[in-house]
């Protein structure tokens, strides 16, 4: 099977825009054949290497460098989905294809660009997740058949099939993500976009379980007979997530060398897997102690990671276990430890600022949900009380 070849080329038919730009496109090359594809990228003369085929001497050459790359990919993953399906393939339709003049699949469209789009690897996962009940309820469907219509019909088929509101929302976003890159890409008419003063869905409120520092200290006091030492990675992981507030994910993706020495100081520094952000923890302060004594532990493995991958269903069933010998009547995941984290600081008097950036959080508002815990919890205090008198 003759291979398409594809290049980036800059201006082609030497044509120049009033400020001295020209346009870079992708050229396709097929048996003898040629098409081109706009990147809507213009750069000077000087500012294009015609031998290595990219941008060089612009403020910018790195993420524009990446789009043309990008844009490759885009029309390498047409290509491919159309011999993968045993049908015939020409370049005449990648274009037809790339122009609009074919209504794509939104499962193939999400595929595509779920590898393009620049995003970590669980939010990907997550968008390919959605994927799956998108083929149970309507595995065919175009872009411009994500009407307000299948909209409605496929929130229902999620919630009569036992979706958690709060997973539909999330589902219904990620749809929405995707329409509106189709309309970026002239894929679909912007009259058609069906969120636009059309559909909404509300996101449930959900109660966030933690500790109590009482169930905190049983928790910590757990000492394991010889026949439950297998548990006490679950434990120790989990401790050291109260105290540093970190995910699951970032736990284990600590190295020996995320613990740094500034000015005589330790801390630790990561990257955060859900938001992409710098976390520097001052992991030297006191309230860090039993954190650090658990880092220091695990670290002279002289594994590659502190911590040794365990998928988190066999933690979470670990620590079903640990909290019911602790006598913690409540459902203990690993994120339980994370909620814990908020709720005490924030019940010791720490700013909701401070916490968003221990947390990690983009916006303020998803640590106000851990206040609004705290407030729920004081009154249900204060509701038992019916007297001052002894």
């Amino acid at each position: 099977m003759d291979k398409v070849t594809f290049r980036a080329v800059y201006n082609r038919r030497n044509e120049f825009m009033p400020n001295g730009t020209a346009l870079i496109q992708v050229e396709a090359y097929l048996k003898g054949k040629k098409k081109y594809f706009s990147t809507q990228t213009y750069v000077l003369p000087e500012q294009w290497d015609k031998t290595a085929g990219k941008i060089i001497a612009h403020p910018n050459k790195i993420s524009l460098n990446n789009e043309i790359r990008d844009r490759i990919i885009e029309l390498e993953k047409i290509r491919a989905d159309r011999i993968n399906s045993g049908k015939p393939f020409d370049l005449n339709y990648l274009a037809d294809f790339y122009s609009g003049k074919i209504n794509e699949s939104f499962i193939d469209f999400v595929r595509r660009n779920s590898i393009t789009e620049k995003m970590n690897n669980k939010t990907r996962s997550s968008h390919l997740g959605l994927l799956k009940w998108v083929e149970k309820f309507k595995k065919n469907v175009t872009i411009d058949g994500i009407t307000f219509e299948f909209l409605k019909e496929f929130e229902y088929f999620q919630r009569s099939n036992g979706l958690h509101q709060n997973t539909i929302v999330k589902h219904m976003a990620i749809i929405r993500r995707y329409i509106s890159l189709a309309i970026k890409k002239d894929l679909l008419d912007q009259n058609k976009y069906p969120f636009r003063f059309k559909y909404t869905i509300e996101k449930q409120e959900t109660h966030r379980q933690y500790l109590t520092p009482e169930e905190l200290e049983r928790f910590e006091a757990i000492s394991l007979q010889p026949d439950k030492k297998h548990l006490q990675t679950s434990l120790d992981k989990f401790i050291f997530s109260v105290y540093t507030g970190l995910r699951y994910g970032d736990v284990h993706q600590l190295k020996t060398n995320s613990l740094v020495t500034e000015n005589g100081n330790e801390y630790l520094k990561l990257i955060i897997g859900k938001t992409n952000q710098k976390l520097k923890i001052p992991i030297y302060l006191p309230m860090f102690e039993k954190a650090l004594d658990i880092f220091y532990k695990y670290a002279s493995r002289n594994n590659d990671t502190v911590f040794e991958f365990q998928y988190n269903s066999i933690c979470n069933r670990q620590l079903k276990e640990l909290a019911a010998m602790a006598e913690i009547n409540k459902t203990v995941t690993f994120h339980v430890a994370r909620h814990t984290q908020a709720t005490c600081l924030l019940y010791k008097g720490v700013s909701l600022t401070t916490v968003q950036k221990l947390l990690g959080h983009k916006k303020i508002e998803t640590t106000q949900i851990y206040a609004k815990t705290m407030d729920a919890t004081i009154k249900n205090e204060l509701e038992k009380i019916t007297s001052f008198s002894v």
